[in-house]
């Protein structure tokens, strides 16, 4: 991972998206994976620097679905939403 930005919907709805390195993901690349909400970010505990696996949702949404904490690098901080 190496940014995660905030996006605000048309309804005001905050969006988190995971910045990564692009990777090759059923046929399409893929560089942006969304993290749902910040209930998810808390449940991951995803952090800039991270390791990560992402699926497509419904073939399409590329999502973050688990961290390797075992790959994490030392001094990162928990992500805080806006």
């Amino acid at each position: 991972v190496k940014n995660i930005t905030v996006n605000v919907g048309r309804t005001g709805a905050l969006t988190p998206l995971a910045q990564m390195q692009p990777v090759q993901l059923a046929g399409t690349t893929v560089q942006r994976a969304t993290l749902h909400n910040s209930d998810r970010i808390a449940e991951l505990d995803i952090r800039i620097g991270d390791t990560v696996i992402i699926r497509k949702a419904g073939e399409i949404i590329p999502e973050v679905v688990r961290v390797l904490p075992e790959l994490r690098p030392d001094h990162t901080q928990p992500f805080q939403m806006p």
